[in-house]
């Protein structure tokens, strides 16, 4: 049978486990807008000992603060930032191709290419004139230095994304060195039997945040460490880790992404989500094509312009002028002999005699009608329908990156939300539970004051 002074420890007990479970209830409370915080519980347990009679009870304890907290969502959660981070990075990214293959401003390749071609069509009507000459040069060199610019811009998209993946790598480093530094924490408080929950929230924030930059697989052991394997099955976070990511110019000029460990080896492969997955495919696939597409029109208006004009009569006489000098986009520009004197232009046949050459409109017709004719996509599309086409697929892979993102931003919203039923903080709820826990506090302080008046007792009937 118990004696009054367990009645007096069941009272104590009792006020010690209620007024943790009240500060449990304070933090919960406390951190309604922490983001990432999840709302902890006190587990109480009721205390027995056996006695003669068989089992007594002798109060209650605190078993343990639980984190309520679903880890199969959690890891749910990251897959979709893993994806939602590829699709922003890229979206961000390609807006600033738009500028590239903007036509609304009324300066587009599109106009200055139609331009150079009707002046062809000018020149035409009037093979001798000086005034349509010179303002052939002109919108021939518009049209050059648009190719060149976009090629630029383009070019410079690519050194962008060069540098922003590495300051992506060393956010990702960071970021794994702070999970480790928790990971130490975790375990070496719960090893000495103390709660890590705190710090379990914040090692969740840095992986959300991980997720953001690149993929991974997350794994905990039985001591709480939690390891982060890559994409090539190397570990980022663990026991022991790969090393740290870093990066090395490769042969396009262009930083891949490497393990310190192993720096010959690129791992950009086995990126397959994330930003940085998102900034590669913008330097490394959609922004060369879009350059190769600028290259190849660029190439083909050269070669067609320039194998009529070769075969043409400036008003010189001189033949064998190549109008355009350069074999690309980036080098596209008119043929300085020509700017130098307007008379070497072969608006004429390269067999019309001397007397008849200022009337001659014979290569003047034949480059005019370049702009109509079949020249590209194997001699399927003309140079406007290529070059619309390119600037259609531009757009269609900005709306592809914005819907993509928006499918799952959405996709986390929705699953944060669910998180947050789960794991979030009702202040309902906890005001109800502070209330619930205060009224224990003052019903274990009564039963303390109600032993200490029946000790009372026995002592002065002593």
């Amino acid at each position: 049978m118990l004696n009054i002074n367990s009645a007096l420890y069941i009272g104590r007990d009792a006020l010690m486990t209620q007024q943790l479970a009240i500060s449990v209830t304070g933090q919960n409370i406390a951190n309604v807008n922490t983001p990432g915080y999840s709302r902890q519980r006190v587990n109480l347990e009721s205390t027995v000992i056996l006695s003669s009679e068989g089992p007594v009870g002798t109060g209650v304890k605190a078993k343990g603060i639980e984190r309520i907290y679903d880890q199969f969502l959690n890891a749910n959660i990251n897959e979709e930032i893993q994806q939602k981070g590829r699709w922003d990075a890229q979206s961000q990214s390609l807006q600033q191709t738009e500028i590239v293959f903007d036509q609304s401003s009324g300066n587009g390749l599109s106009q200055n290419m139609s331009k150079y071609w009707n002046s062809w069509q000018d020149l035409t009507l009037t093979p001798s004139g000086y005034a349509e000459r010179n303002a052939l040069v002109a919108s021939a060199g518009d049209m050059a230095a648009d190719f060149q610019d976009k090629y630029k811009y383009l070019d410079q998209i690519q050194k962008d994304m060069d540098n922003t993946i590495t300051n992506g790598v060393a956010e990702v480093n960071s970021m794994a060195s702070q999970i480790t530094d928790l990971n130490d924490s975790i375990v070496k408080m719960e090893m000495n039997g103390a709660s890590a929950n705190d710090f379990r929230d914040q090692r969740d924030e840095l992986m959300n945040q991980l997720s953001e930059k690149i993929n991974f697989t997350a794994s905990e052991d039985s001591a709480g460490r939690m390891t982060l394997t890559l994409g090539d099955g190397n570990a980022l976070v663990g026991i022991p880790a790969f090393g740290k990511l870093t990066t090395a110019v490769n042969a396009s000029g262009y930083k891949d992404i490497v393990w310190d460990s192993a720096p010959s080896t690129s791992i950009n492969a086995n990126i397959s989500a994330g930003n940085l997955k998102g900034w590669m495919e913008v330097r490394d696939s959609l922004v060369p094509g879009y350059k190769d597409s600028l290259d190849s029109l660029a190439q083909k208006i050269i070669e067609e312009v320039n194998t009529i004009h070769a075969a043409g009569q400036g008003l010189d006489g001189s033949t064998g002028n190549v109008f355009f000098s350069g074999n690309s986009a980036s080098t596209i520009q008119v043929n300085p002999d020509i700017i130098a004197d307007v008379n070497k232009i072969a608006a004429a046949s390269g067999s019309v005699s001397s007397e008849l050459i200022k009337g001659d409109n014979t290569q003047a017709i034949a480059i005019a009608g370049l702009q109509n004719k079949l020249s590209m996509d194997g001699n399927s599309a003309t140079f406007d329908t290529y070059f619309n086409t390119l600037v259609s697929q531009a757009g269609g892979d900005v709306r592809n990156a914005s819907q993509n993102l928006e499918i799952h931003a959405l996709t986390v919203s929705e699953m944060d939300n669910y998180r947050e039923s789960v794991s979030g903080v009702s202040l309902d709820e906890e005001m109800v539970n502070l209330v619930k826990f205060q009224q224990g506090y003052s019903a274990a302080a009564k039963l303390v004051d109600t032993v200490k008046q029946m000790m009372d007792t026995v002592i002065n009937m002593v």
